[in-house]
């Protein structure tokens, strides 16, 4: 496992936990799979913030670092602390 494999555990089971979506692997893509929509997003963004103790900018944001568990993972370790 990889320097944010916790990350990416802990992430998974947001997922799990708030949208009731299990992530097959940490590559995989839950766009394109159709399993996180725009409103899985939001939850999704909340539940982050929370679980890890950041602050998301949403005009800094980029759909493309929500595609995998493990861009979302590299994403929350640059996110500044809230």
């Amino acid at each position: 496992m990889n320097a944010n494999g916790d990350n990416v555990t802990r992430i998974q089971a947001v997922f799990l936990r708030v949208l009731n979506i299990e992530v097959a692997s940490p590559d995989q893509d839950v766009i394109d799979a159709g399993l996180l929509d725009s409103l899985g997003l939001i939850e999704l963004l909340v539940a982050l913030e929370q679980e890890f103790g950041v602050q998301l900018d949403l005009e800094e944001l980029d759909l493309d670092d929500f595609r995998t568990v493990e861009r979302i993972g590299a994403m929350i370790e640059a996110a500044p602390a809230a």
